[in-house]
Parts: structure tokens; sequence; C-alpha cells
């Protein structure tokens, strides 16, 4: 089955992206700070729980409600100093 389109933008936008939120945006952010650290870390390749807790240990943390932001902004540059 083909995906659906995307929906239409409104002609009178000049803007040249579209600014998005949720799970679906955060995921490839955050796959890319773990790839970026087992890239460097390599120990921690196949320990995906202590990878799990390194991430959410060294988030910075926005002050809002946690079921909104989570643990909160990744952070590689603190994720590989906490090791």
């Amino acid at each position: 089955m083909a995906a659906a389109p995307p929906p239409a933008l409104p002609a009178d936008n000049d803007f040249e992206y579209l600014e998005d939120s949720g799970t679906s945006m955060a995921a490839p952010h955050v796959s890319g700070v773990i790839a970026a650290f087992l890239s460097v870390r390599a120990e921690f390749v196949g320990e995906p729980e202590k990878v799990a807790a390194l991430v959410s240990s060294s988030a910075m943390d926005l002050k809002r409600d946690p079921n909104l932001q989570g643990a909160g902004v990744t952070d590689l540059f603190r994720m590989l100093q906490s090791v």
C-alpha cells in the first residue's frame, strides 16, 4: 500500500522547511547521537541498556513537564565525557 501524500501547504507561505516535533522527529536525532557515540566508544556496542542509560543521564533538562520533554535534549559531548 502506498503512503499517503503529505498535507498540502497553503500557497501564501514562503518558507523552505516545515518544523515538526514528536517521537518521529526525536528518533532519528537520538539514533544519530548513539551512532556517533558508538563510533568513538566501541566498547558499548552490544550494551543497549548501558547506552540508553547514558543517553538519558547526560541529556540536558529543559525544565519542562517530563511527559513532554522526556529526559531532555541529547548531549553527545556530555555523554562522551561521562564515561
